[in-house]
Parts: C-alpha cells; structure tokens; sequence
C-alpha cells in the first residue's frame, strides 16, 4: 500500500511539474515584489533619477522616508524603497488623456525597447509639451538622459523628454499642451534627437499604447 502511494505521488508530482513550477515562480515573484530594498545615496543622485531607475513613482521614495519639502538627499545616506520586479503599465485601452505629439513632423518615430520613442530630427526642431502639466526637471540632471524635460501629469502620469538643447521651462513651472518647451539637441547622444517616454505612477508605458 505504502508502494502504491509512493507512485501515485510520484507521477502526480511529475505530471504536475510545470504547474508547480509556474506556481513557484508566481510565488517568488509576488515575494520579490513586496521585499523592501535599501539604496544608499550616491554623489549625483535625485529622488527622481532613484525612481527613474526602480521604476517608482517618486512619491513611494517620499513617503516610505518621511520626506519634507525641498525632499534633499546626501550621498551615504540609506534610503528605504518597494521594490517592484518588472513594473509595466500597460494601457488596456486608449483613454483619455489624448497625448499632443512631443514633435511635429512627417517622419514616423523609432521605438527604441518598449518603452521609448525616438524622434530624429534636426538640431533646433520645437518639442511640445504631450500634456498640461508641471515641470519637475529642467536640466542635465539625471546621466544618460542630456539636456532633460521631465513632466508630471494629472493622474499620475509623467512625460519624459531627453537630450534636448536649449529648454524653455524651468522646474516649477506649470504648461500647457502643445506648449513649446525645449528645442531638439544632442546632449549625451552621437547625433539630434528626442527620446521620448510616458510613465504611469512610476512605471513606463509601452509605446504602442500611447495615443497622439
């Protein structure tokens, strides 16, 4: 008898296998996402270039920390974060908020990954703001992206705008859609252009559900 349960078991177990290990991985990805992680401040780091890497929104970082404004880190200085293992906002449908296109041009965008829109344009073409919103960067600051405009939106919406040349904005600074905020450059890149991403509650958005 005991024989037969060990069988039994086995072949449930084999039969089974891909089942459980789909389970498992559910499992350890639903652990990993819900660990906390800590992150020590390095010279050159921002809340907002912190999030930008996790994929976070900022006020995750602000919050989990007890923040107050001006929401000032030092380097060496450990901050608490929610890891979020591949965390992708997926537009199911394409709703309201229309997007006005960051370039006006006959030629169609390269995407670049999923998640980015690359514009190539010549040096001075006008990039326009996607949507009204509030300037949170204005500047070289954040590595890899050059000269970058950064948006945050109603709705937990952020457009991202980098490599650009001379920018019109300033941080603080509320606009309008369509609003001419920056001009096409070179900044941190081998030639012009505009790489261009929409993120939601800290997550990036993939190009292909985005709608101008």
């Amino acid at each position: 008898m005991k024989l037969f349960v060990a069988k039994c078991t086995a072949i449930l177990f084999l039969a089974g296998c891909s089942s459980l290990e789909v389970l498992k991985t559910n499992f350890e990805s639903r652990m990993l996402s819900n660990t906390e992680n800590t992150y020590i401040v390095k010279s050159g780091d921002s809340i907002w270039s912190i999030a930008l890497k996790y994929n976070l929104d900022p006020q995750t970082i602000i919050d989990r920390n007890n923040f107050s404004k001006p929401f000032r880190i030092f380097p060496g200085e450990k901050l608490f974060l929610t890891k979020n293992i591949n965390n992708v906002f997926v537009m199911t449908k394409r709703v309201p908020p229309s997007w006005h296109t960051p370039i006006k041009s006959n030629n169609i965008p390269r995407t670049q990954g999923l998640y980015w829109l690359v514009f190539n344009e010549k040096k001075g073409s006008p990039i326009y703001a996607a949507q009204k919103g509030k300037v949170v960067i204005s500047g070289p600051d954040i590595p890899g992206y050059g000269n970058l405009v950064m948006i945050s939106h109603p709705n937990g919406f952020i457009s991202l705008y980098a490599h650009c040349h001379n920018i019109f904005v300033k941080t603080g600074e509320t606009v309008s859609k369509g609003m001419v905020i920056a001009k096409v450059g070179s900044s941190e890149s081998s030639s012009p252009m505009l790489r261009f991403q929409l993120r939601k509650n800290g997550a990036p958005i993939k190009v292909k559900s985005i709608q101008f």
